[in-house]
């Protein structure tokens, strides 16, 4: 008698178990149902932000102002410019290994300002004469901005831009879209621009042609890459800064560095250019 009272008492123990079991299952498969519902609208939220995030991207208006051919005097003008507007530049230096010209890298990127590779000598008979002499030229600049900073910089602009013509004279037609090529398989990110200062088209360039150039090109643009100078014999660029970001800004534009994630712009690698 007390066994078939004990085999009862267990059987209806293992009954209730294997209810509870059942019960935890169903609850279980519930929670796995609203996670996954909670999942898909966590999903559709995620992107319907990031198409508003798109949306908005496309409508701002973002100046990248760039400056080529430095380090000088001219760029401490131009570091003390832009910190007194609160913006941040890019500048595509070349090689300067005085004190002065590391103490300058080590300043653009101290006050936040993005540092790219513009060559070392800047000497187009001597940098364009083959891929190989381009590299190595290239490579002198990133080790000294390396020793001077600790950054090896990963965005560059070619020297009279990826189109230029005179590549052509010392390196052959082919040259450029070679150099392009093996930039970007080496990691690089590479800069032409779509406003350009038109500063380096005279010596020195007068002030307001400085400034109209800019406003001219910069109009009906979101996104615009301004190509300025700031070696030592451009003293109007500098001149001319203040009224173009005075003027940039009136036009809705936010400033910002360039990164090897940021907006680009090239030129056309289809002929004529090559």
């Amino acid at each position: 008698m007390l066994f078939i009272l004990y085999a009862s008492v267990q059987a209806k123990a293992h009954y209730d178990t294997l209810r509870m079991l059942e019960q935890i299952q169903l609850e279980n498969q519930k929670l796995q149902r609203v996670n996954e519902n909670l999942r898909n609208e966590l999903k559709k939220k995620q992107q319907e932000l990031e198409k508003a995030k798109q949306a908005q991207n496309n409508n701002t208006k973002v100046a990248y102002l760039t400056f080529d051919d430095g380090p000088s005097t001219n760029t401490e003008e131009i570091l003390a410019i832009l910190d007194r507007y609160k913006i941040k530049a890019t500048f595509f230096v070349i090689g300067n290994n005085s004190e002065f010209g590391k103490q300058m890298y080590r300043r653009i990127v101290s006050k936040g300002h993005a540092l790219g590779l513009h060559s070392y000598s800047h000497e187009y008979r001597n940098i364009y004469t083959s891929a190989t002499a381009f590299h190595s030229d290239m490579e002198k600049l990133r080790q000294l901005i390396y020793k001077a900073t600790g950054q090896k910089p990963k965005i560059m602009r070619f020297p009279g831009g990826s189109n230029n013509h005179i590549s052509r004279k010392y390196g052959g037609h082919s040259l450029m879209q070679t150099l392009i090529q093996q930039s970007v398989q080496k990691g690089y990110k590479y800069f032409d621009w779509n406003v350009d200062s038109q500063d380096a088209k005279r010596k020195v360039q007068p002030r307001d042609v400085i400034i109209q150039s800019v406003m001219k090109e910069s109009r009906n643009k979101k996104k615009i890459i301004v190509l300025m100078h700031d070696s030592q014999i451009k003293v109007t660029t500098v001149q001319a800064l203040p009224a173009i970001i005075t003027e940039l800004k009136k036009q809705g534009f936010s400033f910002d560095i360039l990164s090897d994630t940021s907006f680009t712009y090239h030129f056309t690698l289809e002929p004529p250019y090559f």
